[in-house]
């Protein structure tokens, strides 16, 4: 038998374009390696409305993947999500990850951004040529998913002629907005309506001041009304997000994030917390917040609560500490005791559980979390049928409907699609008990 040889890669570097104001790139993943921030890597410059033909990437992308392999320095330097496997020749690939963040224009001058993201820059290139492409050479696959960035993607001038082209041309399965909701779009919310596009705004707050020093406007209310409009289209395509920062990591403003959220009928919507990508390290009053955010949230009747890829990590690397060591304990101490002793609670029940999701999250999960450590893994499934059939960690990934013949506890081991994959539990009959939130720590 030959043996096929394994190379290092990962499914951005094989898969994935973002087409940025000035440059193209293979990832928006940000980690840290000995200190330095890294990622967002760079496939190339586009300063003088340079060539963006699809041989151009290629061969970027294939380089970058000789360099890695060859043990030399590149930007990917010390990436959690590089991997050996049996990877295609990129030539041979189709994309199933394509951001439209082109341009920089924003309302809003969130303190955690840079003028990347709001500075104004618009594309020095033909984003619709540059699609047009993809599409001719029948380049992108049948899973794809188009993500939405910026900038505000609502800002964009040409914004709904391009969500025309998206919808009739390149035809993804699935669509994801990061809007601020400072404009309400009717071509989203048609998209949320027919399930086949997703809502992320994140408020960050719980009052209007503390909105205003942490997202550089005064518009807290319009942001919650607009979200209220989305989510009365479609509850469970409408995510809200709070991303933990020194300005609002204080408990009057988790408990009046809640308080408003209930106010405006957004209590029972799908929540995602975050960090302060900036940062490397949480502080342990900013784990001991996020755990109290989190329970608050469900308690106050949240769809599901969530700790996105920023976060998880973070507060993976202290987990055992915040766990263990009581005497951290220096906000709402009764409230995040009642959460350790429920994890304690449900340790016992877990000596075996099935994982829905493979990936750097469900290793983070496996390999860091207090609750899952003395857990073995009966098999995992993920929705992606070019993700069936392949082998991650020793087992075998199964179709999600094999849960229905078993009745283990479920891991559901995803941030941003946690809110999606409980909802197709929840339509196989699967009993709420057996569904385990990745939140814990």
């Amino acid at each position: 038998m030959i043996e096929t040889k394994k190379t290092i890669s990962c499914r951005f570097l094989q898969r994935a374009i973002y087409y940025a104001p000035d440059e193209l790139r293979h990832c928006c993943k940000r980690y840290y390696h000995k200190g330095k921030m890294m990622g967002d890597v760079k496939i190339f410059s586009l300063n003088n409305n340079l060539d963006v033909s699809l041989d151009r990437i290629i061969k970027a992308k294939k380089e970058i993947i000789k360099k890695i392999n060859n043990k030399e320095k590149t930007d990917c330097l010390g990436c959690p999500v590089l991997e050996k496997n049996e990877w295609k020749d990129v030539s041979e690939e189709k994309f199933d990850h394509i951001s439209i963040e082109h341009h920089a224009r924003c309302n809003m001058k969130c303190s955690y951004c840079s003028e990347t993201y709001y500075g104004g820059k618009v594309s020095q290139y033909d984003i619709f040529q540059a699609l047009d492409e993809l599409v001719k050479k029948d380049k992108i696959r049948d899973d794809c998913q188009v993500a939405w960035g910026g900038g505000e993607p609502t800002m964009s001038p040409d914004f709904k002629k391009l969500i025309s082209y998206i919808n009739t041309a390149v035809k993804p399965k699935t669509q994801r907005f990061f809007s601020n909701a400072i404009n309400y779009s009717e071509e989203i919310a048609q998209l949320l309506k027919h399930d086949i596009a997703s809502l992320t705004t994140s408020v960050d707050a719980g009052s209007i001041k503390t909105f205003k020093k942490v997202r550089g406007v005064n518009q807290y209310t319009k942001v919650l009304t607009n979200l209220k409009k989305y989510f009365n289209i479609s509850q469970k395509n409408t995510v809200i997000k709070y991303i933990f920062t020194e300005l609002n990591s204080l408990i009057d403003e988790i408990e009046g994030f809640v308080n408003d959220i209930k106010e405006f009928g957004l209590e029972k919507g799908n929540f995602l917390i975050s960090s302060n990508f900036r940062e490397e390290f949480l502080t342990i009053d900013q784990a001991h917040l996020i755990i109290y955010m989190h329970s608050l949230l469900l308690k106050n009747g949240a769809n599901t609560c969530a700790l996105d890829d920023h976060v998880r990590p973070r507060i993976s690397k202290i987990a055992k500490k915040i766990f263990e060591e009581k005497t951290y304990l220096n906000v709402k101490s009764n409230e995040i005791n009642e959460v350790f002793n429920k994890i304690k609670d449900i340790k016992i029940n877990l000596s075996e559980i099935i994982v829905w999701g493979i990936g750097e999250y469900a290793n983070l999960l496996l390999d860091n979390s207090v609750t899952f450590s003395d857990s073995s893994v009966k098999f995992f499934v993920d929705s992606n049928p070019h993700k069936q059939g392949t082998i991650f960690r020793t087992l075998n990934v199964l179709k999600p409907e094999e849960i229905k013949k078993h009745n283990e506890p479920i891991l559901i081991a995803s941030s941003f699609w946690y809110h999606n994959i409980y909802e197709t539990l929840i339509s196989f009959g699967v009993d709420k008990s057996r569904i385990y939130s990745s939140s814990l720590i």
